[in-house]
């Protein structure tokens, strides 16, 4: 399980150190958050789910997004829920602990109990993140961009498929199809 979780935590903070502006922004927005105790956890890199083009966007989930943006060198966003890192121009989504992701039962997780340090970068746990962008998948016009997630985090950090067991019941049945895709590629591979 450690494995799986520090890969997990891998995939989403190496999407993050991708462009240095993200990293820079990720980075001062944790020290930030850490200073004033407010936790907080990166649940997605750069938005690589809209329309698979590396933008400099990241998302994270925090208690209020108000609080992140009283943060040193970041300001409130051109909406709510957004915040902008004021040096590199970075837009970050806040996405509030405890609401229900996209009207789904699943929510957003609590990001003290449900989060790890990945090189600075507080990112969301395997079954945390795994929730989050199954919900999102099932419930998003975009849902094929979050299940491409899902299916790379699942061969990056050699997810079982028992793993649907420890998951929301909503997410579980999805978990077990992207994790046969994910075989299934994997095979296809080593067969060409």
């Amino acid at each position: 399980m450690f494995k799986s979780l520090a890969v997990s935590n891998r995939f989403v903070a190496e999407n993050i150190a991708a462009h240095s502006a993200a990293q820079l922004a990720a980075r001062a927005l944790a020290q930030g958050a850490v200073e004033r105790g407010l936790p907080v956890a990166f649940t997605s890199g750069l938005a690589l789910n809209r329309s698979h083009q590396s933008r400099r966007e990241l998302e994270l989930v925090a208690d209020d997004w108000r609080w992140i943006a009283e943060i040193p060198g970041f300001r409130a966003g051109s909406a709510p829920g957004w915040i902008k890192h004021s040096p590199t121009g970075v837009p970050i989504r806040v996405h509030q602990a405890g609401t229900p992701i996209l009207g789904g039962p699943v929510c957003w997780p609590e990001p003290a109990a449900d989060s790890e340090l990945y090189c600075g970068i507080p990112v969301l746990r395997m079954n945390a993140w795994l929730e989050s962008e199954i919900t999102r998948a099932l419930n998003s016009p975009a849902g094929p961009c979050f299940e491409d997630n899902v299916v790379a985090a699942i061969v990056a950090s050699g997810a079982t498929l028992d793993r649907a067991l420890e998951l929301h019941p909503y997410v579980a049945e999805r978990y077990q199809d992207l994790w046969e895709r994910a075989r299934s590629g994997q095979l296809w591979t080593a067969a060409a």
